[in-house]
C-alpha cells in the first residue's frame, strides 16, 4: 500500500511500504533506488555476524522537480530521499552504517546535511569525532515533521525504532562525498542502540563520552523553518541552504551545543 507524502515532503512522492521503495509523480526526476543490504553494514555492527533483514533501506539521490534541477546544480545542492526497513540486527535496532562528510576543497571544514522525517520513528545518532576517543555523542529522537541539521564534521547515522518504514528527505552539498572507511576501521559508531532502548559503548574505542539524549528542537536549526517541508522552503528562499555548499557560513553555529 502506498502512502502519500506530498504534504510532508513538498514533493509528489509516496512510500510503498511493501516494496520498501518510493514512488514519484511525473514532474519529479529521480534515479533508480539503490538498495543497501545487511552485508553493506556488517563491518560497523556490534556483532558483525548478526542476523537481520537482508534489505535494510533504499536510497534515492538527486531527486527534484524537473524544473528545479538546473537551479540546484547552480547552487551545488543535492536532495535525497530514503526509506528504511524495520526490525533488529542481532541485539541492535536496524540502522545505517554511518558516515561523515568530506571537507570543502581548500578548507578543513566538512560539509553538513539537513534531515526531514516523514513517516515512522527513530533516532539520529551523532558523534563529534571519527577516532578512538569521542568526547561528545548525541541521540536525537525523531518522528514525522522533525528536522535535524548535522553539525559540521560529525559522524551520523539513522536508527529505525518502530515496526513501520522510516522515510525521510535530506539536503546536502552536491560536491560533498560520504566517507565510510574510518568508521568501518573503528568497528562502527561509538555507541550501539539496542532493541530494549539501552545505548551501550563500543568496546573497540579507547574512550567514549556518555551519550546525551537531545530533542530535535534543541539543536541549532540555523535559518531553516521547522513547520515547513525543507524542499518547499528551498523553493521559496533558496539562500537559506547556502550553508550546505558553503560550510564557512556556519562554522561557529554549534560552538555552544
Amino acid at each position: 500500500m502506498n502512502r502519500d507524502l506530498q504534504t510532508m515532503s513538498g514533493l509528489d512522492v509516496a512510500v510503498d511500504a511493501d516494496e520498501l521503495a518510493l514512488a514519484f509523480g511525473p514532474d519529479v526526476v529521480h534515479p533508480e533506488g539503490e538498495r543497501r543490504s545487511l552485508g553493506d553494514v556488517r563491518a560497523t555492527l556490534e556483532d558483525p555476524e548478526a542476523s537481520g533483514p537482508e534489505h535494510l533501506y533504499t536510497i534515492y539521490m538527486d531527486v527534484c522537480r524537473a524544473a528545479d534541477h538546473g537551479a540546484l546544480v547552480d547552487q551545488s545542492l543535492l536532495y535525497g530521499a530514503v526509506v528504511y526497513n524495520h526490525g533488529l540486527i542481532g541485539r541492535e535496532r536496524l540502522r545505517s552504517q554511518g558516515h561523515r562528510h568530506s571537507c570543502k576543497p581548500g578548507t578543513d571544514l566538512r560539509y553538513s546535511e539537513v534531515y526531514e522525517f516523514w513517516t515512522g520513528h527513530g533516532h539520529v545518532y551523532l558523534q563529534q569525532e571519527c577516532g578512538p576517543v569521542v568526547t561528545r555523542a548525541l541521540l536525537v529522537p525523531v518522528g514525522p515533521g522533525d528536522k535535524v541539521i548535522v553539525p559540521l564534521g560529525w559522524v551520523h547515522l539513522t536508527v529505525a525504532s518502530t515496526d513501520e518504514p522510516l522515510a525521510f528527505g535530506a539536503w546536502c552539498a552536491r560536491e560533498g562525498k560520504l566517507e565510510y572507511d574510518e568508521l568501518r576501521a573503528l568497528g562502527g559508531p561509538a555507541h550501539f542502540v539496542l532493541a530494549n532502548g539501552d545505548v551501550v559503548p563500543n568496546p573497540r574505542y579507547t574512550q567514549v563520552a556518555d551519550v546525551e539524549v537531545v530533542a530535535p528542537r534543541d539543536l541549532p536549526l540555523l535559518d531553516v523553518p521547522y513547520e515547513q517541508p525543507i524542499y518547499r522552503a528551498w523553493r521559496e528562499e533558496p539562500g537559506r541552504f547556502d550553508f550546505l555548499p558553503q560550510p564557512e557560513l556556519v562554522a561557529c553555529a554549534w560552538e555552544e551545543l
